[in-house]
């Protein structure tokens, strides 16, 4: 029998104490623009969709992605949305798979999820407490970061980093590195509500999540991030027949 039931409850705090710190930086333009905007050398249409979203001046391509982007869907898990928003990104729904039908497997590039490193705000991200047996064979054995604990909300923009990021991150970025950058506003927030079903009148889902960014002395910020979602059970087997008799006699 495929039953899924999930409750789930998240709290993200992104915090910034002002300090007197010296560095330098290369900044990169994500539109790729050129110094000079009046050389065109060739114009490609093939391929070409939209506005570009890939940094190509950077030693290696790295995608930026919007946060607009990411939770302007109609899911609510943040798995599933970055799904939708990264083609090499997939994950999938896994009913009968133990502890992996909560912390579900997430494959970057067709390799193990922890061959992708998961940052935020440029911090590592622990990996979950999940191995991963029952996870389709490419995923058997690993023990990567669980995602779908970040409010899709709080997040400001998500980066990719693919080619050569084993080079610069290490083993455990074989895939590439994932850097969720959360919000940074010190000001005003938004709220949302969502709910579904399938169909057939089952797996009923809502979720709330909010965010606020509240000012911190004269440069910092505080901004918080609340999300609550709960999926009722749904189910798509089939029913022995000597067993469908039974709950038919009132068992």
């Amino acid at each position: 029998m495929k039953l899924f039931e999930k409750k789930k409850l998240t709290v993200l705090c992104s915090l910034l104490i002002p300090l007197s710190v010296g560095f330098s930086s290369q900044v990169y333009a994500a539109d790729g623009d050129s110094a000079n905007d009046n050389e065109v050398e060739e114009v490609v249409s093939v391929g070409t969709r939209g506005k570009p979203r890939s940094v190509m001046e950077s030693p290696a391509p790295v995608d930026v992605i919007p946060s607009s982007e990411i939770v302007n869907q109609g899911g609510t898990d943040l798995n599933d949305l970055v799904r939708n928003a990264v083609p090499s990104y997939n994950v999938n729904a896994q009913p009968i798979s133990d502890a992996a039908t909560i912390v579900r497997p997430a494959n970057l590039r067709g390799l193990a999820p922890d061959h992708t490193l998961v940052l935020i705000n440029g911090k590592r991200r622990h990996r979950a407490a999940v191995i991963t047996w029952l996870g389709n064979g490419i995923s058997n054995g690993s023990q990567g970061p669980d995602i779908s604990a970040i409010p899709g909300m709080a997040l400001k923009n998500l980066e990719v980093l693919r080619d050569g990021a084993a080079a610069q991150y290490g083993s455990d970025a074989i895939a590439g590195v994932m850097n969720f950058v959360l919000k940074d506003d010190s000001e005003g927030g938004a709220v949302e509500v969502r709910y579904g079903q399938y169909s057939a009148g089952d797996g009923q889902t809502y979720t709330f999540a909010g965010n606020v960014g509240l000012p911190l002395g004269d440069d910092g910020f505080l901004n918080l991030t609340l999300e609550y979602g709960n999926q009722d059970p749904t189910d798509r087997s089939v029913q022995r027949a000597d067993a469908q008799a039974l709950i038919d006699a009132g068992y």
